[in-house]
């Protein structure tokens, strides 16, 4: 069976592939059917990982997402391109204003939009579907030039493992990414101030920083500091703290399929 190279590989495209997929000897179910066993990381902290060097250099957003399998924890690795786009048409929406409800807007179009690359750190993924998402282009991780021939010779059985499957069926996550990103560029703005301006600001909007900025022996350009992120994240959980029964407060939906709606976040709720 020849390889079926798809014309576009967004989220939409992978999961019907994921549906049709071969069901497995034993089980009776396909990696999609199997993708309800395991659960998406729930915090915010657990997405602290996001190369953002990759993202305001390049508009290409990498993304770590932890995942508690039945066996064993793993990762899978989603990558997708165009956020930064988006994100100024929603600035823009909201009259030049940045907040968590504008970038939790844009990853969702982006997600739902752009091409998505894969990958996951479990056993399955790389010996039955790696070889095929190199050959595809769609490998967000280490490629794989041996044919799978024994495993999945035919790639008959779906894009990915039912981890990726969930993740890509799931997008309840976005909001923790969002909260990181949103976090950070905050902190940046306040405490790496020339970072800030030369990199971070006219990424997001598209334009030079206007502001004088105050010379700083800190020229390193690197984004990628992780002390940035995790300080970002904590500041944001103390930010977004309110009293019991405020009516601003983020409270997600009772939702089991994992699907976020916009209406589910507030530009002021709550950094968890």
């Amino acid at each position: 069976m020849a390889i079926n190279y798809l014309l576009e590989d967004r989220r939409s495209s992978l999961m019907a592939q994921g549906r049709r997929g071969e069901k497995e000897k034993g089980t009776g179910k396909s990696r999609y059917e199997m993708r309800v066993n395991s659960k998406v990381a729930n915090t915010t902290r657990q997405f602290n990982e996001i190369d953002m060097n990759s993202l305001f250099v390049h508009n290409i957003l990498t993304i770590n997402v932890p995942v508690v399998g039945e066996t064993d924890n793993y990762t899978v690795r989603i990558k997708f391109g165009g956020f930064l786009d988006l994100l100024r048409e929603q600035i823009e929406r909201q009259n030049g204003e940045m907040n968590l409800r504008a970038v939790t807007r844009a990853l969702l179009d982006a997600f739902n939009q752009d091409d998505v690359y894969i990958h996951c750190s479990c056993p399955d993924f790389k010996y039955r579907f790696n070889f095929w998402a190199t050959m595809k282009d769609i490998n967000s991780g280490v490629p794989e030039k041996r044919p799978a021939k024994i495993t999945n010779p035919r790639n008959s059985m779906g894009p990915g493992c039912k981890h990726i499957m969930l993740v890509l069926s799931n997008n309840s996550w976005l909001i923790k990414v969002a909260r990181v990103i949103n976090n950070w560029v905050i902190y940046m703005s306040k405490n790496r101030k020339k970072q800030y301006a030369d990199i971070v600001y006219p990424a997001i909007y598209g334009k030079p920083y206007e502001e004088p900025v105050q010379l700083s022996m800190d020229d390193e350009t690197d984004l990628n500091r992780q002390s940035d992120i995790d300080t970002a994240i904590e500041q944001g959980r103390t930010r977004g703290q309110f009293t019991t029964g405020n009516q601003y407060r983020f409270q997600p939906r009772n939702n089991p399929r994992g699907q976020l709606s916009i209406d589910d976040v507030d530009a002021d709720s709550v950094e968890q």
